[in-house]
């Protein structure tokens, strides 16, 4: 039996783009760019080396959001607790910024309609933890003019002394796109149909 052989020349990958000729690089300087794909104006900061869409008045890094592990149903006067965790070795910091935001994800970044601060410490770590050690959490009561499309949520943190990171170029990102069933605001009416016909 005769060994076939295929050889077989994919040259280089590149990324998925509209022109497969013109691999994309990220560029030299910092400043505003239009992405070729879709069409997003965003900002490249060479020294962070990462690309920025706008949010809120908030530069944030793009590739951030996530889908959704599960969705909760919220209505208008419903409290909702988003709980942010993370591992955390080093020293001390205090006064840590946590930034929860509820709002739309789009295409030309995301839209913010609900935002809330909070602060907190950590305490010095030495010991790499195996489970994460750090929590934070803001409680929002759902308004009663909260739109059906609010349904992305997004956390961050920065500042703190030592500090993390500024609030315009924090790292520390993090969302989940459709996180939320918005309910109690437009009518609704679903399996609609004849459940039964009989002669009487």
């Amino acid at each position: 039996m005769a060994l076939k052989t295929l050889d077989l020349n994919l040259g280089g990958f590149k990324l998925l783009q509209d022109d497969s000729i013109q691999q994309l690089e990220d560029p030299a300087v910092s400043g505003w760019y239009i992405d070729s794909r879709t069409g997003q104006r965003v900002f490249y900061d060479s020294t962070a080396g990462k690309f920025f869409t706008l949010a809120g008045g908030v530069y944030i890094p793009l590739g951030y959001m996530n889908p959704a592990p599960k969705q909760v149903a919220v209505a208008p006067g419903d409290r909702l607790k988003i709980t942010l965790s993370f591992k955390y070795t080093g020293p001390a910091i205090t006064g840590i910024t946590g930034y929860y935001s509820i709002g739309i994800n789009g295409i030309f970044g995301f839209d913010e309609r609900l935002t809330q601060r909070t602060s907190f410490n950590i305490p010095q770590v030495t010991s790499p933890p195996s489970a994460p050690n750090v929590s934070d959490s803001y409680t929002f009561t759902i308004p009663t003019g909260i739109g059906t499309n609010w349904d992305d949520i997004y956390v961050k943190i920065f500042g703190g002394s030592p500090s993390i990171g500024g609030e315009a170029t924090t790292s520390f990102l993090f969302g989940y796109e459709n996180a939320l069933t918005i309910a109690g605001v437009d009518p609704s009416i679903t399996e609609f149909k004849i459940s039964d016909f009989a002669k009487v």
